[in-house]
């Protein structure tokens, strides 16, 4: 309780901050735009965007046009190699990597106040949470933000790449607060061997019979460490104390492991619940009857946009934190305030880390209002791009990765029986070469993307499968046409999405 009274303590204050934002969106949004666009007007980004000549949130929109990565790798390849200003005055201290794309892996820069963004939205939540929720409080927690098993790694100019600690996110007064309420020791993450991590993390979440709250991003995470359960229970028996191993034969008597006698005082579970990982937090909450799965809000490597609030369905914007701005589906540009309830949007960004107008890529829906205030609803990515576990594959990496096959090919996401990929290749007779091979040069170019490595390292993504479908280019066509489209018009793409590949599959 120690810990989380340094916590909730220190949350007051941006909890505050944040109930005041909510009551006055755009007031607060425009605020921390002029403060991000004033104190950014010297860079070369600021000065490319005529910084200083933006008075107005129209002058912003009129001097910035929406960014991709690629509009600002260039910037940020320099900054990594220790190029200052570029797209901020203040220093970065440290890149984070995500998903790759065609061009490879995005670094994503982090200064002291990005990383303070995340802090103003995540202690306003846990303040909230354990308002809600005091159930959380009673005993340890299990927090896995950053990728386990990651080895140390600089640009470079020298910048690591990737938070020491998932302590940064909440601040360095907090570290040893966060550190005293974990059921697994930070270090455990440091362990580079992923069979080792798993036993370690294992022993540790079973050893804690006061487990009370867990807090990870896809829901498959944790499905994954409890399905491993059976088959390392020889080597973890031996690590328990006898009371942990009285506990642990109890809970797998039955035919599924009995996770309300291995925890009993797990009352939250924050993970993704929408979008595609919907059926998997289903799953979650099967396994965990007993505890309470609360969706976790849009929090991305480049920013946190949405947090949890009140217990009801959907997130609110983060908006102390980020500047965000929500394009409908004819292109205009919407403040949190303007959202039309029912309608979906593309989120674009501005950070304090210096990303201006960010297309984030990610889609939400409004689908209520608390006064001011828009309730959200991730609906996935807003491009072409696969998001089974956190992997974020968008069409054009894939395509890249499939390049190496010199018939055409396409990459299915597949749910069942776990998640896994499956490559469709057109079996007509014009394939060269063995499937092993294709497999373990796809395989090898799809790791090029972090979050894809961690999942299959995890075992939260099985191996890819290969189907071979005679005429799949044909039958692409015909579906093409069939939906309205002119045959001259077909696209061929490296990625198809579940609801297209089972249509075409038929």
């Amino acid at each position: 309780m120690n810990g989380w009274a340094k916590i909730i303590t220190a949350a007051r204050q941006p909890a505050d901050e944040f109930q005041l934002a909510l009551r006055n969106p755009r007031q607060h949004q425009v605020q921390l735009l002029h403060s991000i666009v004033g104190r950014n007007r010297n860079t070369a980004f600021g000065r490319t965007h005529n910084f200083s000549g933006i008075g107005s949130l129209a002058d912003f929109h009129g001097a910035v046009p929406i960014q991709t990565y690629e509009d600002v790798r260039g910037l940020i390849a320099r900054s990594a190699d220790n190029e200052p200003q570029l797209l901020t005055t203040d220093p970065i201290v440290v890149f984070e990597e995500t998903g790759g794309t065609a061009s490879g892996r995005k670094l994503i820069p982090h200064t002291a106040a990005s990383l303070a963004s995340f802090r103003s939205a995540i202690l306003p939540w846990l303040l909230d949470l354990t308002q809600r929720r005091p159930g959380v409080m009673k005993g340890k927690s299990y927090v896995a933000i950053s990728p386990a098993t990651r080895r140390p790694a600089t640009t470079r100019g020298g910048y690591s790449i990737g938070l020491a600690s998932d302590a940064a996110y909440l601040g360095e007064d907090l570290g040893e607060a966060f550190a005293s309420i974990l059921a697994v020791p930070p270090d455990v993450a440091q362990l580079e061997n992923v069979d080792v991590w798993r036993l370690a993390t294992l022993v540790h979440l079973i050893e804690c019979e006061d487990l009370s709250f867990v807090s990870i991003w896809s829901p498959t995470f944790f499905l994954d460490l409890i399905a491993a359960v059976p088959a390392l229970a020889s080597q973890i028996f031996p690590c328990l104390t006898q009371t942990a191993r009285n506990r642990f034969d109890r809970a797998l008597e039955g035919t599924t492991i009995q996770t309300a006698i291995l925890w009993p005082k797990l009352d939250t579970i924050s993970c993704w619940c929408d979008g595609s990982s919907r059926v998997f937090a289903d799953r979650l909450a099967a396994l965990c009857p007993h505890a309470v799965l609360e969706a976790k809000g849009l929090l991305a490597t480049e920013a946190a946009i949405t947090i949890p609030r009140g217990g009801n369905i959907g997130c609110v914007p983060a908006l102390t934190s980020t500047v965000i701005e929500f394009i409908d589906r004819n292109g205009a540009s919407h403040l949190a305030d303007e959202l039309n309830t029912g309608a979906s949007y593309r989120v674009v960004i501005t950070t304090t880390g210096g990303l201006y107008r960010y297309d984030i890529g990610d889609q939400v829906r409004c689908i209520a209002y608390d006064g001011t205030t828009p309730r959200l609803l991730f609906e996935g990515r807003a491009s072409l791009t696969s998001d089974l576990v956190g992997e974020k594959l968008d069409e054009a990496f894939v395509a890249a990765a499939l390049s190496c096959v010199s018939c055409p090919a396409v990459l299915v996401p597949e749910c069942l029986p776990k998640p896994h990929y499956q490559v469709w290749l057109d079996g007509s007779g014009h394939c060269d070469g063995t499937l092993q091979t294709y497999a373990n040069l796809i395989e090898k170019r799809l790791r090029a993307n972090p979050q894809y490595a961690y999942a299959r390292d995890l075992g939260q993504l099985g191996p890819l499968v290969f189907v071979e479908v005679p005429g799949l280019v044909a039958t692409r066509n015909a579906c093409h046409t069939q939906a309205g489209g002119r045959l001259a018009d077909g696209k061929h793409t490296a990625l198809m999405l579940p609801r297209d590949a089972s249509r075409e599959a038929t």
